[in-house]
């Protein structure tokens, strides 16, 4: 049998062969990718290289650029991908292991990256890279270099990085300005500022408005009318910025009334004020004590629209207060209550000192309710200003329930807080719970400080408990406590008050054995004392330790010692010691004067203090006038 032939068909016409293959599906063209796409993929990437390498990839993609929030995106991971490789070249590895191939814009992306993300080190590394892959460095890296540097301070270096670009451009010079301004280098900024200048760039809003605010702080004011000029005959538009840079500058130099005309004319050109503007004008006008002028001030920044902040008022309500003028200061935070304005705590703290200084102090004790009924914000710095007030504006009880308060809301004590409460608790004569609470929690607590000892020891000999004040120091010297020579010196005064001249004398040494200075009025507590009890040698045994430790006798060491000399009828001394005072240019007091004429031979002492009284010696140690009348 014969097979059938298979029969080819005959070939198509090439016109017809053409229409058929356009006829056919084609695969679709690579996409291009969106930002959402590649969002999504860096974040459920798995290994951190990839992520990075895909990113990079997409990059190249034609028309495709990434915009800020993927760079933001991505940072995590290339952060951690850089953690783990450690320098720029085994980064570079990495990527290129992965098929990632390293170019020119491999670089730049990787630049800006790190950049965004404050790795300043390995930017620094991967610039270094570049030559030795082939790559030279565009304006860009080299841009992106000179902020790294002059945000790592490396200023130096930054200035060579500039010199060494031999055609910077308008961004080269807008970030020396920027960071140069930034870091108060006038001379510097100056300079660059001109050389801009010479290069034929002109300065934008934000690189102009950096060296206004520079010049306006560190420059002359010549400079920075040269400056208006420049910025008069550029065209350049003064924005609010540098007005307020004016109007703080002429402040600042006390030219108020200047600083109003200008003020003025920034409002002539068309520029409105904002409140960062007025402020400062409205406070040296305030400290200057030109409320006319601030008032009117304060009404033409209503009219104007630019309503006053709660910084604004608290400027007010402060110099009302420190010029006592305490209805006006009053009225002020009646405007605040009665505006859409939030008191903040610098509020609270001027308001608690305005009623604790004027009549209106029957008011304080609102104030702990005011706290509570509102959602005021305030501090440990407030509740110390209200507690203090509350003591001693004599409401005790209200002090100790706003303790307690505090103490609800976790606000953590402080010695301040701690003396106000002893205070407290000693003005309703609760002595002993003073103590209690002093030592189970203010000697406890390790933030206490000297002030807050001081202040019990204070209390308990004000109270002529004088042994209770000697066994709280000596249990605060146990518990290692930060005692200072105040303390030793309080419970010194209260032992010599009670008689107990030999424990005095022992705390006194014991208080030299533990390494404590001792200042002038120590040894002035030491000398009345010992002066009061008479005994003459260890009067000069304490005059000639003061010699040694080099601590100057003052008016009050003189006239103890000559009050004392002169009831010893050692009058000899006692008239050298008044003619050493007034060498010294310290003049007796009245008790001294009183006693000294009543010494027969010595009036003319206080009339003249050229005459010699005594043949001195030349010895100039106080302890060695006690010698003239023993001998």
């Amino acid at each position: 049998m014969l097979r059938a032939a298979r029969r080819r068909p005959p070939p198509l016409p090439a016109a017809l062969a053409a229409a058929s293959f356009a006829s056919e599906p084609r695969p679709p063209p690579p996409s291009t990718p969106t930002p959402r796409v590649v969002d999504a993929a860096v974040s459920r990437c798995p290994s951190d290289a990839l992520a990075l390498s895909f990113f990079i990839w997409c990059a190249r993609r034609p028309g495709y650029f990434h915009p800020p929030t993927s760079f933001d995106r991505v940072l995590p991971a290339a952060s951690r991908l850089a953690s783990r490789v450690g320098t720029a070249p085994a980064l570079l590895r990495e990527l290129q292991g992965l098929g990632c191939p390293i170019r020119p814009q491999t670089f730049l992306l990787l630049l800006r990256l790190y950049w965004r993300g404050g790795l300043y080190l390995l930017v620094l590394d991967l610039f270094e890279q570049m030559p030795l892959w082939g790559f030279q460095p565009n304006a860009f890296a080299r841009n992106v270099i000179l902020d790294v540097l002059l945000r790592t301070g490396l200023f130096t270096n930054a200035e060579r990085c500039f010199q060494d670009n031999l055609s910077p451009n308008y961004l080269s010079f807008a970030i020396m300005l920027t960071h140069l301004c930034r870091a108060g280098d006038w001379p510097k900024a100056r300079r660059y500022f001109a050389e801009m200048l010479w290069q034929g760039f002109l300065p934008g809003a934000a690189s102009l408005a950096a060296v206004f605010a520079c010049c306006s702080k560190v420059g002359t004011m010549s400079e920075l009318q040269r400056l208006l000029s420049f910025a008069h005959v550029s065209g350049c538009q003064l924005t609010s910025a540098m007005w307020t840079c004016l109007i703080a500058r002429l402040c600042r130099e006390g030219r108020l009334e200047d600083a109003y005309r200008m003020l003025a004319k920034m409002v002539g050109s068309g520029s409105s004020p904002t409140v960062i503007t007025c402020t400062p004008l409205l406070k040296s006008l305030l400290r200057a004590g030109m409320y006319g002028l601030a008032s009117k001030l304060l009404g033409s920044m209503a009219s104007a629209g630019c309503s006053p902040d709660i910084v604004v008022y608290n400027v007010l309500l402060d110099y009302m207060a420190k010029a006592r003028r305490y209805d006006d200061a009053l009225d002020i935070y009646m405007q605040i209550h009665g505006s859409q304005i939030k008191p903040d705590a610098y509020t609270l703290s001027s308001l608690v000192q305005v009623l604790q200084f004027s009549s209106y102090e029957r008011l304080l004790p609102r104030i702990p309710s005011l706290i509570q009924c509102s959602d005021m914000s305030y501090d440990l710095v407030v509740c110390n200003s209200v507690l203090s007030a509350l003591c001693k504006s004599g409401f005790p009880t209200d002090a100790i329930q706003f303790y307690s308060d505090m103490i609800e809301k976790n606000i953590r004590p402080d010695s301040y807080t701690y003396v106000s409460l002893l205070h407290s608790l000693c003005q309703l004569e609760r002595v002993n719970h003073a103590i209690n609470f002093y030592r189970s929690t203010a000697m406890r607590d390790p933030e206490s400080n000297s002030y807050v000892h001081a202040t019990i020891l204070c209390i308990l000999v004000r109270q002529g408990r004088n042994l209770m004040a000697l066994r709280i120091l000596r249990e605060a010297v146990r518990e290692n406590c930060a005692l200072d020579a105040v303390c030793y010196t309080t419970v010194l005064h209260g032992l010599f008050q009670a008689r107990l001249v030999e424990e005095a004398c022992s705390l006194f040494d014991r208080m030299k054995q533990l390494g404590m200075a001792s200042n002038t009025c120590t040894y002035n507590v030491m000398l009345r004392g010992l002066c009061r009890a008479r005994n003459i040698d260890a009067v000069k045994q304490l005059l000639t330790e003061m010699e040694h430790a080099g601590v100057e006798m003052d008016n009050i060491s003189f006239n103890t010692v000559v009050v004392f000399l002169i009831k010893s009828r050692l009058i000899d001394s006692a008239g050298a010691m008044v003619r050493e005072m007034r060498n010294l240019g310290m003049e007796p007091s009245t008790k001294t004067s009183l006693l000294l004429p009543q010494s027969v031979g010595y009036q003319f002492v206080l009339k003249d203090n050229t005459t010699t009284t005594v043949e001195s010696d030349g010895s100039d140690s106080s302890s060695d006038l006690f010698v003239c009348s023993a001998s």
